[in-house]
């Protein structure tokens, strides 16, 4: 079977592989995440080792994992580490069947936290809610847990709502976009 060209998100499955088997050392994890990786690493002309040796160390400057050099270098997850992960778990979650209802945020961010306030945006858009107005996005399926995940990675609390809307008048247009037209009654 001939794969195609699929983006693999390194972080995530080094991160995932650690919170499976806990504490590991380096010279563990490796050969655990090559296994994993080694279908799309087939390519890749360089030692494979190394390349997710050095993979760790960038997560580690991340902030994401911690290597303690006195315990054989063992590998743990960080706080960061374990909400990333429940980052990448939340917005990798399967839409359900439409309930009719939309998901509503809007935010009113001061000027003084603006990159806070652009990855918001940039991080709602990718999850895949569409601007409505200013500072007013929407989504058709359930959402709650990501808004909650970004009102506290983005430390924001009460300046980002988020409403579910029974009824939304002009929503034609909504429902073409997101395909959902089939649920008209």
């Amino acid at each position: 079977m001939r794969m195609k060209n699929k983006e693999v998100n390194f972080e995530k499955v080094i991160l995932t592989t650690l919170a499976t088997a806990g504490i590991l050392t380096v010279a563990l994890l490796a050969p655990n995440v090559i296994q994993i990786l080694n279908p799309f690493l087939k390519s890749k002309k360089y030692n494979k080792s190394y390349y997710i040796k050095e993979k760790i160390k960038k997560l580690e400057e991340k902030g994401l994992l911690k290597i303690n050099e006195q315990d054989n270098y063992g590998v743990t997850l960080t706080e960061k580490g374990k909400r990333k992960l429940e980052y990448y778990k939340i917005t990798e979650k399967k839409k359900e069947k439409w309930d009719g209802k939309w998901r509503v945020v809007i935010f009113d961010v001061w000027e003084n936290t603006r990159r806070k306030r652009d990855t918001l945006r940039l991080e709602i858009k990718k999850y895949g809610f569409i601007q409505l107005q200013q500072s007013v996005w929407i989504y058709p399926y359930e959402c709650g847990e990501f808004i909650e995940l970004l009102k506290t990675d983005l430390s924001f609390g009460k300046n980002i709502r988020y409403m579910i809307v029974e009824k939304l008048d002009q929503d034609y247009n909504l429902k073409k976009y997101f395909r959902l037209l089939s649920y008209i009654y």
